[in-house]
């Protein structure tokens, strides 16, 4: 791990010495919002996002973040879920529902194929020979 450098809190701005992602303060901040979304949690097993949310005063984004990080397994709330990244329909697990996931996957396979087609360089493709010049050399020689 490299020295520490001194940066802006991305939540705060403040300036910092970066140990961690966050400032102290918002660090701290971050984890008594756990300690209250958790406890809360254990009580209220069949609570959804939103209620969870408004109950402790702790933000959707951030319940959401713990959720992503691990923090909150939501197999054990079957009511905890959150809007897709892409199309907006409830999921609960990652960022984005299966759907979404498939069709990215399917067009990134579709994107793979057509730059594999385009960093062929015509150019270099003689009488159906490639590698450029060297194999249309070695070609001809073989020949006579």
């Amino acid at each position: 791990m490299g020295t520490p450098q001194l940066t802006n809190c991305p939540k705060c701005g403040k300036l910092f010495l970066r140990i961690r992602n966050i400032c102290d303060v918002c660090y701290k901040k971050q984890e008594d919002d756990f300690l209250k979304a958790a406890a809360y949690l254990r009580e209220h097993t069949g609570i959804t996002l939103q209620e969870l949310s408004d109950a402790t005063d702790v933000s959707v984004t951030q319940i959401r973040q713990f959720i992503w990080a691990g923090r909150i397994l939501v197999d054990n709330f079957p009511n905890l879920s959150y809007p897709c990244e892409s199309c907006r329909n409830m999921i609960q697990k990652g960022r984005k529902c299966s759907s979404c996931t498939d069709t990215l996957n399917r067009l990134a396979n579709q994107v793979g194929i057509k730059e594999e087609n385009e960093k062929r360089d015509p150019s270099q493709e003689r009488d159906g020979i490639t590698g450029g010049y060297i194999s249309h050399y070695l070609k001809e020689k073989s020949e006579k």
